[in-house]
């Protein structure tokens, strides 16, 4: 899931799905952990994002990436 938050915040092309922990990326990049680790988190159970070229996002998330939230406030929906 930390991949999935890194790649969608930096707008790293690539297609996303989350599922209550299960997680299926094609494309991204896994998190540079230096010269610190990446915070950010994904608040949703369930969700898809497209990201491509030219930064063009498409997503059900519509939450934050900040590590301190504590509750979704993000549409789960398909």
């Amino acid at each position: 899931m930390r991949a999935i938050a890194y790649s969608m915040d930096l707008l790293i092309p690539g297609l996303y799905i989350w599922l209550l922990g299960f997680s299926f990326r094609i494309g991204g990049s896994v998190p540079d952990d230096m010269p610190y680790k990446y915070p950010g988190k994904i608040h949703s159970n369930a969700g898809i994002a497209l990201v491509l070229p030219g930064y063009r996002i498409f997503t059900t998330y519509q939450g934050t990436y900040d590590p301190t939230q504590t509750s979704d406030t993000g549409a789960n929906s398909f």
